[in-house]
């Protein structure tokens, strides 16, 4: 909730305080809590919205869960646009580059890298890697600055950071018939971002793991130099028409301006993206809506298209596999309600009851594992490589539930229980 004299940043950290307290503690503080509560957080988040990135707010679990942990866009900033101050998100969107790694980390694609988009990206690496041999190299804006006039700019993809790469990409090179993908970094250790480091690390090794599972050579490894086939032909300087660079603009009136004549455009043709809501509505079903990111659609029809994967286990930062303790679980569903993709769906037929799990759905946000209230779910690692493809479903029986928890008494039964009082009646 925004107060006088407050920043963005600190009515952001104010407004998470309070989406994330237990429902006792909020209905102290009714102010903070509920409608103006995600309204203040909706407001603010969206403040990192920009030419460069692109924010949705109902995807983000924080938004659809008050007790979700995953604060990996702050984890992952390279710029301290998005921080943690006590386990708080903090927004300066002054501070963002536009390098894209928040989007590479957020699991359920609530921020999108828009300058270059994915399959701008993707048309500028295919076409610079078919001048290459069939090899991809994408760079760091570090090292390719350092680079000047030493590298043939056709052959080359400058990104701001390392981080915006991803592995939709990566499996849409090994579609193509990409050879190898080369990941140029600079001097990360004294670089300001050099947390996306991190992040380009983890994607490779998760797209190298991928590409052993469905047979394919093509391996994806990170250099400090570039590789001699991207030695430039040229006497000296090089050619600005040819370059392949993802660079933020340096000038701000060069940026507006541009930003400005596209949105000209797109009022003169009566071209407008259509207004996200502002709350989530609850389904039919009691669930929130589901939806699969389209990164993740994308890398699934990559890996398609390479076939069908060796039989086995493999362990990758991107899906995971529910496993839920029957003897502590109380059956109350809560997992699918908030899970994001529909990976957890609830079933009742008959006499029994309990979920359906999708682990190809997965994004392993773990929004389940946090609005567990009995520990009673986790997530593993580990997956099948061939349920990721097939739509493979695990179905899970739980208890029925106790009527004295679930039934239309339960608000009595539950304020008896908390005050030991047995004298609540319902009026």
């Amino acid at each position: 909730m925004m107060r006088r004299f407050c920043s963005p940043q600190v009515a952001f950290g104010r407004a998470l305080a309070a989406f994330g307290r237990g429902p006792v503690e909020a209905a102290h503080n009714p102010k903070e809590s509920g409608v103006a509560t995600l309204a203040s957080t909706i407001n603010i988040i969206e403040k990192i919205k920009s030419a460069d990135i692109g924010v949705f707010p109902q995807r983000c679990v924080t938004v659809r869960n008050r007790n979700a942990s995953c604060r990996r866009c702050a984890e992952a900033c390279t710029s301290g646009a998005i921080s943690l101050e006590d386990n708080n998100l903090v927004i300066d969107p002054d501070k963002c580059i536009g390098c894209g790694t928040c989007a590479t980390r957020c699991p359920t694609c609530a921020l999108e890298a828009r300058r270059p988009n994915d399959m701008e990206l993707q048309r500028a690496v295919m076409t610079a890697a078919r001048a290459n041999n069939n090899v991809a190299v994408i760079a760091c804006r570090e090292i390719v600055m350092a680079a000047e006039g030493l590298v043939d700019t056709a052959k080359v993809v400058g990104v701001e950071c390392l981080g915006r790469v991803d592995e939709s990409l990566i499996s849409a090179l090994a579609a193509a018939g990409v050879s190898k993908v080369v990941l140029v970094q600079g001097n990360c250790p004294r670089c300001d971002h050099a947390v996306g480091l991190t992040t380009a690390q983890e994607v490779a090794a998760t797209a190298n793991a991928l590409m052993k599972a469905w047979g394919c050579p093509m391996e994806t490894v990170l250099s400090q130099r570039f590789p001699k086939s991207c030695r430039s032909v040229q006497a000296k300087g090089y050619d600005e028409s040819r370059r392949n660079f993802f660079f933020r603009a340096k000038d701000d009136a060069v940026d507006m301006a541009r930003i400005a004549a596209t949105e000209a455009v797109r009022e003169e043709l009566h071209m407008s993206e259509p207004e996200q809501p502002r709350y989530i509505k609850v389904m039919d079903d009691g669930t929130l809506p589901h939806f699969l990111p389209d990164r993740r659609e994308r890398l699934l029809d990559n890996l398609a298209q390479l076939g069908d994967p060796t039989p086995g286990l493999i362990e990758t930062r991107l899906w995971g596999h529910v496993i839920i303790d029957v003897d502590l679980c109380q059956s109350c569903q809560m997992c699918a309600t908030f899970c994001p993709t529909g990976a957890i769906m609830k079933f009742e037929e008959g006499d029994q009851m309990g979920i359906d799990h999708f682990p190809g759905d997965c994004v392993k946000c773990r929004c389940c594992q946090d609005v567990c209230a009995h520990d009673a779910l986790t997530i593993s690692d580990e997956v099948f490589a061939e349920d990721l493809l097939t739509g493979a479903v695990e179905r899970i029986t739980m208890r029925g539930r106790d009527p004295h928890r679930f039934g239309s008494k339960k608000t009595q039964n539950t304020m008896r229980d908390v005050l030991g009082c047995d004298d609540i009646f319902d009026r």
